[in-house]
């Protein structure tokens, strides 16, 4: 009797962002048809798993931009980008980034925790299971059909 179970641990690297994708932006920067408020995509430092999506698209995380004072922002998740919409490069650096920053290593560390919690469980199951099919495989061979006693 074995028991096999496949679960991959995923135990990641907190999930950051990196350089914005200049290819994203709006070609009429620093024109006089530059729009005010516009989309800038940046790049993850790795993918976010399906989890770390749903907690960064969350009325959480609106909610914690909007008491930053930034109400209107907007994030979406698209590969292993952020688009960050209804902003500007100003406003990304005049403090928007640090707020995104803040909310990303948050839902990172509850994320990871999380994934602490599930790989706890599940390490608890796998050592009930050997137990028990060791206590089986005891108890199998324990049994004689000899008949001379």
């Amino acid at each position: 009797m074995e028991h096999q179970t496949q679960h991959a641990r995923t135990n990641h690297d907190p999930l950051t962002v990196g350089e914005v994708l200049v290819d994203s932006l709006p070609g009429t920067l620093f024109t006089a048809q530059a729009p005010e408020k516009y989309m800038v995509a940046v790049v993850f430092s790795r993918r976010p798993e399906a989890e770390e999506i749903r907690n960064i698209q969350s009325l959480e995380v609106q909610e914690q931009l909007a008491s930053s004072g930034y109400p209107d922002i907007k994030l979406n998740i698209s590969n292993r980008r952020l688009e960050i919409a209804n902003t500007s490069l100003e406003e990304l650096r005049d403090g928007l980034a640090f707020a995104i920053a803040c909310a990303l290593a948050q839902q990172s560390e509850k994320f990871q925790h999380h994934q602490d919690v599930a790989e706890t469980e599940f390490r608890k199951e796998i050592d009930a299971e050997t137990e028990r099919s060791q206590s089986v495989q005891h108890l199998a061979k324990s049994i004689s059909f000899d008949s001379s006693i």
